[in-house]
C-alpha cells in the first residue's frame, strides 16, 4: 500500500500540485515547484538530445532534389490519404498506392535509403506507442480464452506457414523466413479498430461482445508478432557459430530486457507530478520510446519494439490503481487518452504519409522480375488460406454461432501498420551486417523479397478486411435490439470512434 501511496504523490495533477505545493507569498511560487518545473523541463530537453544523438550518428547526405521529392511525397500522400478516407478505405492505403504510382511514373523520383530508415524506425516507434495505449488488459480478461487463443493460434500458425513456404519459394534460410512469416502474421490495427468501433455504435455483435473482444486482442496479436519477429531477425543476424546461445541471447534475453526497460520507462511516463502538462507527458512518451528503439539497436539488441509496448501498458496499470485515481482525482485511462490522441495527430500528419508514402516508393516494378510478385502473392494467399480456418477454430466459444466465428475470420485478415514498420528493417540490417561477405548479393535479394511480400500482403489482405467489416459485420452478426441498447455504452463506442478514427487512421 505505501508503495501505490508513493507512487500516487508522484502522479498527482497539476491541480493538486499547485493546490497542495503552491504557496504564493509576495508573488512568489514554492521553490519546490520551481525545482519541479526545472525537472520536468530538463527531463525533456535531456532525453530529446540523447535521442537526437542517436539518430544522427550516422551520416546523412541531404541534397535539393531529396528535399523536393520528400515533400512531393508528403502532399501526395496527404491527398491520396483524405481521398481513400472520403470513400471509406484506410487514409494509409492511399498513401502506398501514392508512393508505389511516384515511383513508377515520375521519372527520377526517388527518396534517400536513410531517409527511408528512420522514417521506418519512427513509425515503428510511433505505432507501437500508440498500441501500447490500447491495449486494456481488463477488457481482455473479460473476454477469457477465446481472445488468448486469438492472439497467439492465428498469428503463430500463419506465420510458421509462411516460413515454410518461403523457405519453399524463395529457397530463404529459416531465419529470414521465420522473419518473414511474423511480419506476414500481425494483424493491423489501423484496419480493424475503426471498423469494429462503427458496428459496436450500429449495435451489430453488442450481446456477444465481439467488436470489443476484437479490439482488445488486436494489439496483443502484435505483440506476439513483433516479439517473433525479434527473435528470428536477431538470429539471421548473428553472426556467431553458436546457434543456441545466439538464439537465448536474441531470444529470452533480448524480451526480458524489453520488458524491464518498458516497466521502468511506464513509472518515468506515470510520474505526473514531475511531467504535469500534457505536453511533457507526450513528449517524454516519444522521447522514451525512440531512445529505447533506438538504444538497443545501436547495441545489437531488437528489444525497443517490446519495450515501447510495455511503456504504455505499465503507465496504465500504475494510473488505474485507486490511491493513484484518489490523489489526482482523473482516471488512468484519462492520462492515457491524452497522450494517444497527442501521439495520433503526429502519427495523422506527418508519420503516416511518409511511412506508407516511403514504403510504397521503395516498390520498384521495374527493377523487380515478374515472377518474383507472383511468388511473393503465393506466399501471401497460402498465409490467409491457412490464416482464416484457424481463427475460425480459435473463435470457438463464448456461444458464437458459426456465422458469428466466420465474420472474426474475415475480420482478423488485413496487415498494414506492422507490415509497413518492419518490412525494410531486415533488408537494412543485411545491408549493414553483411556488407564485406561473399553472398551479399544473394541476402540482398532476400531482404528484397521480405520488403516485396510484405507491401503485397498490405494490398492483397487490407480491402479483404476493410470489406469484411463494412458488408459481413452487418449480415452475419445479430443486431442488438434499440430497447436493448446501453445508451452509456453506445456513447462510449462513438466517443472511442471519434477518437481512433479521426486521426491515426
Amino acid at each position: 500500500m505505501n508503495l501505490w501511496k508513493n507512487m500516487a504523490e508522484m502522479t498527482m495533477s497539476a491541480t493538486e500540485v499547485a493546490e497542495r505545493d503552491d504557496t504564493k507569498t509576495s508573488g512568489s511560487r514554492n521553490p519546490l515547484t520551481l525545482n519541479r518545473d526545472f525537472a520536468s523541463s530538463f527531463l525533456v530537453v535531456a532525453v530529446g538530445c540523447a535521442c537526437l544523438y542517436l539518430i544522427i550518428q550516422d551520416e546523412y547526405i541531404v541534397s535539393p532534389q531529396s528535399v523536393a521529392n520528400v515533400a512531393i511525397l508528403w502532399v501526395a500522400s496527404i491527398g491520396s490519404g483524405y481521398a481513400c478516407q472520403a470513400v471509406g478505405v484506410p487514409p494509409l492505403l492511399g498513401s502506398l498506392i501514392a508512393g508505389i504510382l511516384l515511383q513508377n511514373i515520375v521519372d527520377d523520383f526517388g527518396i534517400s535509403p536513410r531517409f527511408g530508415e528512420v522514417v521506418e524506425t519512427v513509425g515503428l516507434c510511433i505505432i507501437l506507442l500508440i498500441s501500447s495505449t490500447e491495449i486494456d488488459i481488463n477488457a481482455v480478461a473479460k473476454a477469457g480464452g477465446i481472445s488468448l487463443r486469438l492472439t497467439f493460434l492465428p498469428g503463430l500458425v500463419e506465420a510458421f506457414t509462411c516460413a515454410a513456404a518461403s523457405y519453399w519459394i524463395f529457397s530463404m534460410p529459416p531465419a529470414f523466413a521465420l522473419s518473414l512469416g511474423f511480419i506476414l502474421a500481425a494483424v493491423s490495427p489501423a484496419v480493424v479498430v475503426p471498423g469494429c468501433t462503427h458496428l459496436q455504435k450500429l449495435g451489430f455483435g453488442v450481446d456477444k461482445g465481439i467488436p470489443s473482444l476484437l479490439m482488445a486482442a488486436c494489439a496483443l496479436d502484435d505483440i506476439v508478432a513483433i516479439s517473433g519477429f525479434t527473435i528470428a531477425i536477431g538470429i539471421a543476424m548473428d553472426n556467431h557459430d553458436n546457434l543456441a546461445l545466439s538464439a537465448f541471447m536474441h531470444g529470452p534475453v533480448a524480451i526480458f530486457i524489453g520488458v524491464v526497460s518498458g516497466c521502468i520507462s511506464g513509472v518515468i511516463l506515470a510520474a505526473t507530478r514531475y511531467c504535469p502538462s500534457d505536453w511533457q507527458r507526450t513528449a517524454i512518451a516519444i522521447e522514451l520510446g525512440l531512445l529505447m528503439t533506438y538504444g538497443y539497436k545501436r547495441a545489437g539488441f531488437e528489444s525497443g519494439a517490446v519495450a515501447t509496448l510495455m511503456m504504455g501498458t505499465i503507465a496504465r496499470l500504475v494510473w488505474q490503481q485507486k490511491p493513484v485515481i484518489e490523489y489526482t482525482q482523473c482516471s488512468g485511462a484519462e492520462f492515457l487518452n491524452k497522450v494517444g490522441l497527442d501521439v495520433n495527430v503526429i502519427w495523422d500528419i506527418a508519420v503516416r504519409p511518409l511511412l506508407f508514402g516511403s514504403i510504397g516508393a521503395a516498390f520498384d516494378l521495374s527493377v523487380m522480375p515478374k515472377e518474383s510478385v507472383f511468388k511473393s502473392c503465393a506466399i501471401v494467399i497460402i498465409g490467409l488460406f491457412i490464416r482464416l480456418p484457424t481463427a475460425f477454430m480459435s473463435a470457438y466459444g463464448k456461444d458464437l454461432s458459426n456465422t458469428e466465428r466466420l465474420f472474426v475470420a474475415f475480420a482478423w485478415s488485413p496487415k498494414a501498420t506492422v507490415q509497413a514498420a518492419l518490412c525494410s528493417l531486415p533488408l537494412t540490417m543485411i545491408k549493414k551486417n553483411y556488407s564485406g561477405s561473399d553472398n551479399i548479393d544473394e541476402l540482398v535479394d532476400f531482404g528484397t523479397q521480405i520488403k516485396s511480400t510484405s507491401i503485397l500482403a498490405i494490398i492483397i489482405t487490407a480491402p479483404i478486411g476493410l470489406l469484411s467489416l463494412a458488408f459481413l459485420g452487418p449480415m452475419l452478426l445479430s443486431k442488438e435490439s434499440q430497447k436493448e441498447t446501453n445508451p452509456a455504452a453506445a456513447n462510449e463506442a462513438m466517443s472511442c470512434t471519434r477518437r481512433l478514427t479521426s486521426s491515426r487512421h
